[in-house]
């Protein structure tokens, strides 16, 4: 694997023709960088300045994707994960494992495997209870993606009953947020959210029963799938999908069933990470008036494709 450098920090990197995926080599498990070949630039939002001070110690955010448990406090899901690393090659990929985490004794790791055949990325997250009491989570994988782009959900749109009079969606909003915060927009088929001023956030969550949430960026869209099942709990008010922004980053976030795992038990939440071009957004995937509604988003009374040229500090 070839080493590099995230501002100051050193990484591991895995390419093909497709991506360059840069992860940290002694921090995490992080992936900070994931670079289409044909864009040359970083999709994902860079944050190494930002930190949160916890019970445990300073977290720093760095950027890029990570791992965390859900229902969201401060002492579990924000555990300082700055040392320790183990990272292991794989064909086509890499193994990054963390130390176990004192304010919950479970261990992260985060498997990534390029696609020989595509511009696919698969990224599994691991969670181990190793410690001796039973622990109760959702699985939380949390992809920061830079500004300049808009966050793109899927909203459920069919009929909840034969008659067509029953609700068919729920939204939770937290308590930072507001519905007429100007960086969320509800559309016919899709919620759209994007990062700009004021520097508070917002956040929507919500259960998306089609299982991917994506980010337009230029003429580049991202696009992260992961599985869906109705029949299981969720936390937040059965939200499976989530998302945040602030006046710097746009967070797509999955979540996996609430699960208890008894001492020594284990469970995975995967990820499949797709990235197109425009003009390649296949319509069997997403359908031709879908596509159509992504993309007005960015033209029509809501700018929001363009590059934004005043993020603020």
């Amino acid at each position: 694997m070839k080493t590099g450098d995230f501002h100051g920090n050193k990484t591991v990197i895995i390419e093909n023709e497709y991506f360059l995926v840069e992860c940290l080599a002694e921090a995490g498990p992080r992936i900070v960088r994931l670079i289409p070949a044909w864009m040359g630039e970083n999709l994902f939002a860079e944050t190494p300045d930002i930190l949160r001070t916890t019970p445990n110690g300073e977290f720093h955010f760095y950027g890029g994707h990570r791992i965390s448990i859900a229902p969201e406090t401060v002492a579990r899901s924000y555990y300082p994960d700055d040392g320790g690393l183990t990272v292991e090659s794989k064909t086509n990929g890499v193994r990054l494992k963390g130390v176990v985490e004192g304010a919950s004794n479970i261990r992260k790791t985060i498997s990534i495997q390029l696609s020989s055949s595509g511009p696919f990325v698969l990224v599994k997250h691991a969670l181990e209870n190793l410690g001796n009491k039973p622990v109760k989570f959702s699985p939380w994988a949390i992809t920061m993606m830079r500004p300049g782009g808009v966050g793109i959900l899927p909203q459920q749109v069919n009929f909840a009953d034969s008659d067509g009079v029953q609700p068919n969606r729920r939204f939770a909003l937290w308590p930072y947020s507001q519905w007429d915060d100007r960086r969320l927009r509800f559309g016919e088929e899709f919620v759209a959210i994007k990062a700009g001023a004021p520097r508070d956030g917002v956040k929507v969550g919500y259960f998306n029963p089609h299982g991917w949430m994506g980010y337009l960026f230029d003429d580049v869209f991202f696009v992260k799938r992961f599985g869906v099942r109705s029949d299981e709990e969720y936390p937040d008010f059965g939200c499976n999908s989530e998302a945040y922004s602030n006046h710097r980053v746009v967070e797509l976030q999955s979540l996996g069933p609430l699960t208890e795992l008894a001492p020594k038990q284990g469970v995975i939440h995967t990820e499949t990470w797709e990235v197109y071009k425009e003009k390649d957004i296949p319509k069997d995937k997403f359908g031709e008036k879908s596509i159509r509604e992504c993309l007005s988003y960015g033209t029509v009374g809501w700018s929001i494709l363009g590059r934004m040229t005043n993020q603020g500090k």
